[in-house]
């Protein structure tokens, strides 16, 4: 797994020049914000499964409505990250 990340992180890139750094900058984020959506959908689902097996428990519901709000807070956090990394590199890397 370690090598299959680091080819696909490191894949054409020429460290050499600025252009190449942001190729590999712009392939970490990439990879980061697959899985930070990955893990996100992941708690969702659980948050799913707590919510249907706490059958009316207060407790276990309001743990289960916090843990679907944080997982969907965390995926427009991790979304609106890599919208602005996207604007910079337009911005400045054109």
């Amino acid at each position: 797994m370690k090598f299959l990340l680091a080819v696909t992180l490191f894949e054409g890139v020429d460290t050499n020049s600025l252009d190449g750094v942001s190729k590999l900058l712009n392939n970490a984020v990439s990879i980061l914000l697959g899985f930070v959506g990955v893990l996100s959908v992941i708690f969702i689902i659980v948050g799913g499964i707590q919510y249907i097996t706490s059958a009316g428990n207060s407790g276990g519901t309001e743990k289960a409505k916090k843990t679907i709000t944080y997982a969907v807070g965390g995926l427009i956090l991790a979304l609106s990250t890599g919208a602005i990394i996207a604007l910079i590199n337009k911005l400045f890397f054109p």
